[in-house]
């Protein structure tokens, strides 16, 4: 199944190279875009001409374990500070059959636990995306959670922890139908510079109940990026979220548009995994044929956003091929565009300002805050193109104190 998957996706991307030519055209077949309204590239990038953005053919790939076969690998087993969490696991029906018995419960505890664990081969934490688990089960499941290396450590709280660091966790659907779950492989209190050796699921309930393990994924980050030349996606470097174009350089990416009063572009530059410095540069060619570059400027920081303005004031009323272009020392590094806007003047006498309030929405549960199911799409779509408060202060619980 492993082998299908991969063979697929490349049949897939060496097909969309092959089409590149044809599907997107030259600069000249391309529609006019006009920024009446503050445009944003990265919607219309069916709209522009791409040149290079080759993916990079050697690329970590993800780590995957199909339980429809024994992954003897998999285990359990009691901890110093946990004894009660050594957990019954077997291989049944194809799968692995994890289960909780109340000789799980620690005394005071109101949930039992267990959890399983596999060894890795020293991976750099960093270079992963998340964890895809398949399973099923109808028992009352409260939650699975991922955790990062064996080794006795105390928590924020004061609680003993028997492993290094904790993660994520998602809810568990008890439906009896497979489910999938994405899980964030960070960390959710601190980070670590020694190699990650082993991963850790745990899993919670009320009472005693089971889970069926199908297949358990670890996807790298590059390969989220590593199936199209180019593409869209919500991309957080730091703190920072952006709604981003990607690109592997060397690249280049046109639009033509009509430039309107006062225009500017604005925009986020931003780089993933590179071990060297990524050029990012504006050209601008008029319809005379002038080729001028507006912005040139080297970023290797991987862990923040840089912004930037590019005054277009001079094409005013013009039309202008505008090209995103990329360059590095190493072929195929993914560079980011971070939410790259085209404004202008504004027309209206005042600002418009809306108001949007959401009543008894936890941030726990928004994907534009970590959540591992993608129930905010539109909210991360703002969130790329605005500020994100990590924290916020109600004046009282109730909606009828609170929200006005």
């Amino acid at each position: 199944m492993r082998f299908t998957r991969i063979v697929s996706r490349n049949i897939a991307v060496a097909l969309l190279m092959l089409l590149l030519p044809s599907c997107f055209g030259s600069p000249s077949d391309a529609p006019v875009l006009t920024a009446e309204m503050p445009l944003h590239l990265e919607e219309h990038l069916d709209d522009a001409s791409i040149e290079g953005s080759e993916v990079r053919e050697s690329i970590v790939q993800p780590i995957e374990w199909d339980f429809a076969e024994p992954q003897p690998g998999w285990t359990s087993g009691p901890t110093e500070s946990w004894p009660t969490l050594d957990t019954k696991v077997a291989q049944v029906d194809g799968a692995l059959h994890v289960t909780l018995t109340e000789e799980n419960r620690r005394e005071g505890d109101e949930s039992v636990r267990g959890y399983i664990y596999v060894d890795l081969p020293e991976l750099r934490r960093e270079d992963w995306s998340h964890l895809l688990v398949r399973a099923r089960t109808d028992s009352l499941m409260e939650d699975m959670r991922i955790w990062f290396n064996l080794g006795e450590r105390r928590a924020p709280g004061g609680w003993l922890s028997p492993f290094l660091s904790m993660g994520e966790s998602t809810p568990v659907v008890s439906d009896g139908v497979v489910q999938s779950y994405r899980i964030p492989a960070e960390p959710m209190w601190d980070e670590w510079e020694d190699p990650w050796r082993q991963l850790i699921l745990t899993f919670s309930a009320g009472e005693m109940a089971s889970i069926d393990i199908l297949s358990i994924m670890l996807v790298p980050k590059a390969t989220v990026y590593g199936d199209a030349p180019v593409g869209v996606r919500e991309v957080k470097l730091g703190n920072g979220y952006r709604r981003a174009l990607y690109t592997h350089a060397p690249g280049r990416l046109g639009y033509r548009l009509r430039v309107p009063e006062a225009g500017r572009l604005d925009l986020g530059l931003g780089v993933f995994g590179s071990d060297t410095p990524v050029t990012f540069r504006v050209e601008a060619v008029t319809e005379a044929g002038e080729s001028l570059v507006l912005f040139d400027e080297a970023y290797g920081d991987n862990e923040s956003w840089r912004q930037r303005s590019v005054d277009l004031s001079e094409f005013a009323g013009q039309r202008v091929t505008l090209s995103l272009v990329t360059d590095s020392k190493t072929p195929g590094d993914i560079a980011f565009w971070g939410a790259p806007t085209v404004s202008g003047a504004r027309t209206a006498g005042r600002p418009n300002v809306i108001f949007y309030v959401i009543d008894g929405a936890g941030a726990d549960w928004m994907s534009v805050y970590g959540y591992n199911r993608r129930t905010t799409p539109f909210l991360e779509r703002l969130a790329g193109e605005a500020v994100v408060f990590e924290n916020a202060y109600s004046n009282a619980t109730s909606t009828p104190l609170s929200a006005p």
